[in-house]
């Protein structure tokens, strides 16, 4: 109770597992951890998806192809083409296949 609150945090962030944010502390994982290896595909596919979304006001669009098979995927529209949700499972590997749902 009498460090300085600047001090203790520099304390416990020294390891890399313990941060201080938003007025709480938290643990983290540490960048040369292991695990950290296992979450980074999944973070990074949800950033190019983020990237590539369409909005234009409550209407947005979006599509993602799979790892395994880019020629195969998912998209999102809600209220670009129709009134309402549509989420479309493609499949170009050979032809055009569309499966739709609507809500």
């Amino acid at each position: 109770m009498q460090l300085p609150k600047e001090l203790l945090h520099i304390i416990l962030e020294y390891d890399g597992r313990i941060k201080y944010r938003n007025g709480k502390y938290i643990d983290i994982i540490h960048k040369n951890d292991t695990r950290y290896n296992i979450i980074t595909p999944v973070v990074n596919k949800k950033i190019v998806i983020m990237q590539n979304i369409h909005i234009h006001g409550y209407n947005f669009y979006f599509d993602f192809g799979f790892d395994m098979c880019n020629s195969t995927g998912l998209c999102y529209d809600y209220n670009f083409s129709y009134n309402r949700l549509e989420i479309c499972y493609f499949d170009f590997r050979t032809g055009i296949k569309q499966i739709r749902t609507y809500l």
